[in-house]
């Protein structure tokens, strides 16, 4: 298991162990200069072990959901998850105990080793000990909370532990290098998941639980793409989950809680993701499910995404400084700067995927798949027509107004790779540039932005590497014989991200393209605080999602071809 100890680090219920409850979660994250939980109440809790003079302290586990920690090679304490709101555990005989909360207590009463602290914000946590033992619980009323931490002190631990080991001693990889990361990917994927509620009637997921907390499309389907290593079973439902948000007319928004939804959508991904999905399960019951709702929501898109007369899609943008494209995912990726209606390489090269993912689901259901053919030779059409520019062999945005090529290179042209429109001669001239070091080849493949722009950073879209684009750059590589290129792609990617899991224990959103500045460092929509606090700032999110799926991915894939 992951032994690792580092700040940030996320610790929650599971709604693989039973019930979530999305209003009131209780979530925390490791702190960095004791051992500690901070507790992200709306006045936010710390559970933490003070008082012990040991000199010496080593992990056993520290997941998502359980850690066990020793003292000195003597005393021992562990904190884990029992259900929703309750976490148990023990501390040391020579060490204290103790709640630390952050705004004003109106009211805290100790009696028979229960502490109840009411912060007046409409929870109520309690602290129960005895012997050794104890529970933390959260309520939004008194009594509810002190039964569930007095009863919680009679739970059998031992059998508790036992149960979280096995589920990750259950799920592991023979390679020694990577063994600590792949248990560490299962435990964020673990901690991502929520439990039936509202209109999701199945397991749901999101991006990292703190400070995301709400299901995102593209997300839940990279999401997927980690769990079919797994729990297939999951992996369907992460993906029907999106489902359930589509509106009447088609429609599905990038961002849904269980009952509530955003107003734009996201990269369309779904039948894509599913056919992944499928090649472990065969289950064509799902495959149905998604092949019918996908059919309204691409439709959606051909009539609310398509200006311009050309076929080729075009994102919602917003007058947000650091946040002009959402709806893409690249938030404040240079593309989008000056706020021109662009038609758009990565919306369109996506569309047609999605179609030609489509023609092979019409084969698979024995559906007649002319009309998805017909619209992936359209959109690839247009793309070459309209999106090529000649002379630096490259694919870029089209300005709707003037017709000009809109030349910021990100990674997002490289996506005719993956859906397959490039041409073989294009193809190769655009694999180039994956190795030039003034474009995109830096010491870490593959910077979200062209190195020679004049936005280059490590501000999140204008730099960083983002495993989503690497994982699927190389399925396009892939497309193309390239096999040698893509596979020393994903061994980069994952050798990148065990090196900085290593010195943190974490996986993060992104990383610095150069390998110097650590993902702690790296400037997101701004400049880094310290000390770290996502109230303050966001920074590139630790316990990160589909870093975490799409690298268990690429690791399980490298295994099985016999490269680890």
């Amino acid at each position: 298991m992951n032994k690792k100890w580092g700040q940030g680090q996320l610790f929650a219920f599971s709604g693989l162990d039973g019930k979530t409850d999305f209003k009131n979660d209780l979530v925390g994250t490791l702190s960095a200069d004791r051992i500690s939980i901070i507790f992200h109440t709306e006045v936010r809790r710390e559970l933490a072990i003070v008082g012990h003079t040991a000199k010496n302290i080593t992990f056993s586990a520290v997941t998502g959901d359980y850690i066990n920690v020793t003292f000195d090679e003597t005393h021992n304490a562990c904190f884990v998850f029992y259900k929703n709101g309750v976490v148990v555990g023990s501390f040391p005989e020579n060490s204290f105990l103790t709640v630390f909360c952050e705004g004003e207590i109106l009211s805290e009463d100790t009696e028979n080793g229960v502490t109840v602290h009411n912060t007046g914000d409409g929870q109520v946590t309690v602290l129960a000990k005895r012997d050794g033992r104890f529970c933390f619980a959260l309520s939004t009323d008194r009594a509810t909370a002190v039964e569930k931490a007095v009863s919680g002190l009679s739970v059998d631990l031992n059998n508790l532990c036992a149960e979280k080991e096995a589920y990750y001693n259950g799920k592991t990889i023979s390679d020694k290098r990577f063994k600590g990361l792949y248990s560490k990917c299962v435990s964020i994927m673990k901690t991502q998941i929520y439990s039936p509620d509202g209109r999701f009637k199945q397991h749901w997921s999101t991006p990292d639980r703190l400070p995301h907390r709400f299901l995102w499309l593209w997300d839940s389907v990279f999401h997927a793409i980690g769990h079919r290593n797994i729990n297939t079973e999951l992996a369907e439902e992460l993906i029907i989950s999106v489902l359930d948000t589509q509106r009447d007319d088609g429609m599905i928004p990038h961002m849904s809680s269980p009952g509530w939804s955003s107003d734009i959508t996201q990269p369309p991904v779904l039948a894509w993701g599913a056919l992944k999905v499928f090649e472990r399960t065969s289950n064509k019951q799902f495959l149905n499910r998604v092949f019918v709702a996908n059919t309204k929501f691409l439709s959606w898109c051909d009539k609310n995404r398509k200006p311009g007369g050309a076929e080729l899609y075009s994102w919602n943008t917003a007058d947000k400084v650091d946040c002009r494209c959402d709806e893409s995912g690249m938030d404040n990726s240079p593309r989008f700067d000056e706020q021109n209606l662009l038609q758009t390489i990565d919306f369109s090269c996506f569309m047609a995927n999605e179609m030609q993912c489509m023609a092979k689901i019409c084969d698979i259901l024995g559906v007649n798949k002319e009309h998805f053919v017909e619209r992936f030779n359209a959109i690839k059409n247009d793309i070459n027509n309209y999106l090529w520019d000649e002379e630096e062999g490259f694919y870029y945005d089209r300005n709707v107004a003037d017709g000009k090529l809109h030349k910021v290179g990100s990674v997002a042209s490289f996506l005719p790779l993956l859906s397959g429109v490039a041409t073989l001669e294009r193809a190769k001239v655009i694999i180039k540039q994956l190795f030039d070091p003034e474009k995109f080849g830096r010491p870490c493949l593959i910077p979200c932005l062209e190195y020679n722009q004049p936005t280059f950073g490590t501000d999140m879209w204008r730099g960083p590497v983002w495993i989503n684009y690497n994982y699927m750059i190389a399925e396009g590589l892939d497309n193309y014989g390239e096999y040698g290129l893509s596979e020393k792609l994903r061994i980069d990617t994952v050798n990148m991200v065990n090196r900085w899991y290593k010195q943190s224990g974490t996986v993060f959103e992104f990383y610095d393209s150069e390998g110097v500045t650590p993902p702690w460092l790296l400037n997101r929509k701004g400049e880094v605080v310290e000390p770290y606090d996502f109230k303050v700032r966001y920074q590139a999110i630790r316990d990160y999602g589909w870093t975490a799926t799409l690298t268990l991915d690429m690791l399980c894939r490298l295994k099985n071809n016999n490269r680890i």
